[in-house]
């Protein structure tokens, strides 16, 4: 298919010497992905990433001599590489180290198979997540705050914050949530694309960074100021006419997933659209899109992250392509922005 020369080189930093072998097993059949080295530690990591400069790392993170997380820092201090994170999800200690690599600048995480089964889900996976990542900004996180730049934005009351992200989308949404003053102008509902089995490690991390009222969202639970609540794994969120949230696990994916954010903006757009803002963070693919542009029609605030500040920008540029006037911004001008809305907006 492609030359050797043109296949994405990987590292495979892992101190089982049992799980590398099964991950190069697994990128064999991949015409487009060659691994070109192993690492047993992170010492070994930081001195492969900068010997071979591959352009994606598979990362473990409970390692001998320099676990994943400080190698994560190091490599992304000396040489900005894509790192996809793997490990297991049954050990909270694993989950919290993992999310402590997004603190670093890693944009992507993948569990650890616990079955035979699982790792062939994973030969599926495993190749598309490096593919995406294979050409994402890689870059210490988080990036410094950039001031708001005025925006000629609609006037309303603020009742609801709907956010999206997918790769690259934990060191967003940290950006994006440490850059508001405190109180929060008004509750958060997050949609984040993530390996089942890490949305209350991700709540956990974001909890813990910025210090908010973070947790996953429960069915009926009521919109109340000040909080942050992520859409749990295989859920769709949507709010209702009450002010309630309500999660369905019934209906179909939506483009493929589950949470959807197509249809966490149309829920807003549907019931309150004059009071949300909607913003669409970093991420593969389309999701969405439609469901942005749908709550800015209805007459709600939709916003998107800026190309220049996104790891993948699939998902902005996907909403931009159905509406070229949504402003775009990094995540603490979106931030910034938002509250602007909030205090009646500028013009």
């Amino acid at each position: 298919m492609n030359p050797a020369s043109a296949a994405i080189p990987v590292l495979i930093v892992d101190d089982s010497a049992t799980v590398r072998a099964v991950l190069r097993r697994l990128l064999a059949p991949c015409d487009d992905i060659v691994v070109i080295g192993e690492a047993c530690d992170g010492r070994e990591a930081v001195a492969a990433a900068a010997a071979l400069a591959p352009r994606v790392i598979l990362m473990d993170v409970e390692m001998p001599r320099m676990d994943g997380v400080e190698a994560t820092h190091a490599i992304m201090r000396a040489r900005p590489t894509p790192i996809l994170v793997i490990t297991s999800r049954s050990a909270r200690r694993e989950v919290r180290a993992a999310f402590q690599c997004f603190s670093g600048g890693a944009l992507e995480l993948l569990a650890k198979p616990e079955h035979p089964a699982a790792w062939e889900a994973m030969a599926q996976a495993l190749p598309e997540k490096i593919r995406a990542l294979a050409n994402a900004a890689a870059r210490p996180a988080p990036r410094a705050a950039a001031p708001a730049t005025p925006l000629p934005l609609p006037r309303g009351t603020l009742r609801c914050i709907a956010v999206a992200a997918s790769t690259g989308g934990p060191a967003a949404l940290h950006a994006f949530l440490a850059a508001f003053t405190r109180p929060l102008p008004a509750p958060v509902l997050i949609v984040q694309h993530i390996s089942p089995g890490f949305e209350a490690g991700l709540a956990e991390w974001l909890a813990t960074v910025t210090g908010l009222d973070l947790g996953l969202a429960s069915q009926g639970e009521l919109l109340a100021q000040g909080t942050v609540r992520i859409a749990p794994a295989d859920q769709h969120l949507r709010i209702t006419a009450t002010a309630t949230l309500a999660l369905d696990p019934r209906t179909p994916p939506v483009g493929g997933h589950r949470p959807s954010a197509d249809e966490l903006f149309a829920s807003c757009a549907a019931v309150m659209p004059a009071y949300t803002a909607g913003i669409l963070l970093t991420g593969m693919g389309r999701d969405g899109a439609e469901g942005l542009v749908r709550l800015r029609r209805a007459g709600g605030l939709a916003l998107v992250q800026d190309e220049a500040s996104c790891a993948v920008f699939g998902m902005p540029r996907a909403a931009l392509e159905l509406d070229g006037a949504l402003p775009a911004m990094p995540p603490a001008a979106l931030a910034a922005a938002v509250e602007d809305f909030a205090r009646g907006g500028r013009r």
